[in-house]
């Protein structure tokens, strides 16, 4: 891609101006004149201009073709007149659809889901491997009974070369928590073998990440010696109130055979801690009625969430390092990605990293989804107590298969009665506002977002977002922000008031016209903002200031650059964090492709569901930019983190259709 004596970062260095710290100055177009435009364009495809499409002999027929992608896979396309056509003709074609697509379900169920055969990288550690303590200076109280090696000579015989001579953790705070074992080991290792430590730096510094749990918290949740005196309160009261009322409608839930939440009543037993089996709590947990239990006395923090941006909570992409970058950018609002209730109460180190804060996100708030009240409502009472966060969000849209089949996620609204215990549980147990984030349907055809809306009002949640899709169209069509639009006229209050529930809308928005579009047009008191932040990040600056920003390739690299910074402090600049580092910026690379610089369309603002034609940027780096091969992600993340290891295999989690798997 890259000339012959030049690097692609060279290339995009000459080509480019000066990166200015802001948007750049080049005016968007109107409005009006993108939408003169518009229907010269066939549906799907994105507008690229002429001269940056890649000469090919046959350009017409590649054009044909990938329109024929886009109408007969309708991957990501857009929603058509005729999708909801009832003619003779069409519903013939309908039933052979249905029937060509039971089988692909079918075969998606044997082979057991699109990530079946994914190729996941495997841990990849030195070939000696160094005691963490000894490798950070200090001496190992295990002595010769620990199982890793405590040569530092042999280590650093067998170690590879550093990947760099600048240290990023370092530079921060003085002193690199990784020792020996980090990959840019000279920046903080003199001439005699010693390390470095910059003493002054250190004792000016202030601690950069918040909620960081000692090993203690892991051991008293997973030996049930962790304190549960809030949720436990509630649960007792709430299971007293279930069991008299059970009594006095067992007859009446034995005829109605027509409500979904009383079909079938399941007892299960929760070993709770300090409980003895005979105390063990028992819940119906599809019951349809839910206690009265008073809300704590207490007063809640408030907050504005009227006109904030909101970056979404994003599985494996949403992490810290990327919610950094989405900062500086000016998002308001973060949230954490999704943690599993049971998973937190069971101390495991991985779901409790999940929240994490880092300092700069001030208006920060956690995710939790679970498909028991116990458990959900102990997790919270957990958080409570050990994490600083502004808000607890309760997921009630995931759409995976393993999270709805458990009864979570989207899931949850096949249960409101459930869902009323869990909410009033959360706002029993937490000093801060509950949040709620909901599909507008499970099923096609069904909404029950304008039914879900007020309940979630009445109990007390502080904000809902509604991401409008059902769960079983997942991304195939385009989000129905006209029923998000019927969700918001709902009473819920009155606007500025104590009891007044904010409703944002959730779907398709990749740049400030669609964001302020729905503002206006479909009455909504903010949007929150997923792919469209993972495809730009910078769209919190183009909303801020209202226009498209032309922002350049270099201004891009070193945005990735910075990630990779945040990276090294979050998962580590030793072998096996450096490759997490890695990993997690290919993963971000798969939405970053589909980015089309604003330089490069005939027509603006690109649409979320276009797919453009293959094309050329205006210098090497920009081309490589938008590539969809992973071989191309790869050498981007070489050029920052160094040569991948032989071993390293990455197929990304989010495909796209043009994906090719290095392997």
């Amino acid at each position: 891609m890259s000339s012959e004596n030049t690097t692609p970062l060279e290339t995009a260095t000459a080509t480019s101006t000066a990166a200015p710290v802001g948007p750049s100055s080049a005016a968007a177009p109107t409005e009006s004149a993108s939408m003169e435009s518009t229907s010269s364009y066939e549906k799907g495809i994105a507008p690229i201009k002429s001269q940056y499409l890649k000469p090919s002999p046959n350009n017409e027929e590649s054009l044909a073709q990938l329109s024929e992608a886009v109408e007969k896979e309708g991957d990501e396309g857009r929603v058509g007149e005729d999708d909801n056509g009832d003619g003779d003709d069409a519903n013939a074609n309908n039933k052979r659809d249905r029937k060509n697509k039971k089988h692909v379900k079918n075969d998606k169920k044997r082979r057991g889901g699109q990530t079946q055969d994914r190729v996941v990288t495997r841990r990849i550690d030195d070939e000696v491997q160094l005691c963490f303590k000894v490798a950070r200076g200090a001496e190992c109280e295990k002595g010769e009974g620990c199982k890793f090696n405590h040569d530092i000579q042999k280590y650093l015989e067998a170690k590879d070369k550093d990947l760099g001579e600048r240290c990023y953790n370092f530079d921060v705070y003085g002193d690199c928590p990784y020792g020996y074992k980090c990959r840019y080991l000279g920046a903080h290792m003199d001439s005699d073998g010693k390390l470095i430590k910059d003493e002054e730096k250190m004792a000016k510094v202030e601690p950069q990440n918040l909620n960081m749990f000692t090993h203690d918290l892991t051991l008293k949740l997973r030996s049930f010696n962790f304190e549960f005196k809030r949720s436990e309160a509630y649960i007792k009261q709430m299971t007293l109130e279930i069991a008299e009322a059970g009594k006095s409608n067992a007859s009446a839930r034995t005829l109605d055979t027509n409500k979904e939440d009383t079909s079938e009543i399941e007892e299960r037993v929760v070993k709770t801690p300090r409980e003895s089996k005979e105390e063990a709590v028992r819940e119906e947990v599809t019951h349809s009625d839910t206690p009265d239990v008073p809300l704590r006395p207490q007063e809640k923090k408030r907050i504005d969430f009227r006109g904030k941006t909101y970056l979404a909570p994003l599985t494996t992409v949403g992490n810290l390092p990327f919610r950094r970058i989405c900062k500086e950018y000016g998002v308001d609002i973060t949230c954490g990605e999704m943690a599993m209730a049971p998973n937190l109460l069971q101390g495991q180190k991985s779901e409790l990293a999940l929240l994490r804060r880092h300092k700069s996100e001030d208006l920060f708030g956690v995710q939790l989804t679970g498909n028991k009240v116990d458990v959900v409502v102990r997790a919270c009472d957990l958080i409570n107590q050990v994490a600083e966060v502004d808000f607890v969000d309760l997921n009630m849209g995931c759409p995976i298969d393993l999270v709805f089949n458990n009864g979570a996620g989207s899931g949850l609204l096949n249960s409101v009665g459930k869902v009323k215990r869990m909410i009033k549980g959360m706002n029993t147990v937490l000093d801060v506002p509950v949040t709620v984030k909901f599909r507008m349907a499970i099923h096609d055809k069904k909404p029950i977002g304008t039914y879900m809306t007020p309940i979630f009002h009445d109990l007390g949640a502080a904000l809902g977002t509604l991401h409008g899709r059902s769960r079983q169209q997942r991304y195939t069509k385009l989000a129905d922000w006209d029923y998000i639009s019927e969700c918001a006229l709902v009473d819920r209050g009155v606007p500025g008031s104590d009891n007044y529930m904010p409703l944002f809308g959730n779907g398709d928005i990749l740049g400030p016209s669609d964001y302020y579009n729905h503002l206006e047009k479909h009455k909504v008191d903010g949007c929150m903002i997923a792919r469209g932040a993972l495809m730009k990040p910078w769209i919190f600056d183009e909303i801020k200031s209202n226009r498209d920003w032309d922002i350049s390739a270099g201004e891009r690299f070193d945005m990735i650059k910075k990630f990779c910074d945040y990276g090294l402090e979050h998962w580590g600049s030793d072998t096996q964090g450096v490759n997490q580092t890695r990993r997690f910026l290919l993963e971000w690379q798969s939405f970053l492709h589909r980015y089309i610089p604003v330089g490069v369309l005939e027509v603006l603002p690109q649409k979320m569901n276009d797919r453009p034609p293959a094309f050329v940027g205006r210098n090497d780096l920009e081309t490589m930019m938008a590539s969809p091969d992973v071989k191309d992600w790869i050498k981007l993340s070489e050029m920052i983190l160094g040569p991948a290891p032989e071993a390293f295999r990455f197929d990304p989690k989010h495909k796209a259709n043009s994906t090719k798997v290095e392997g």
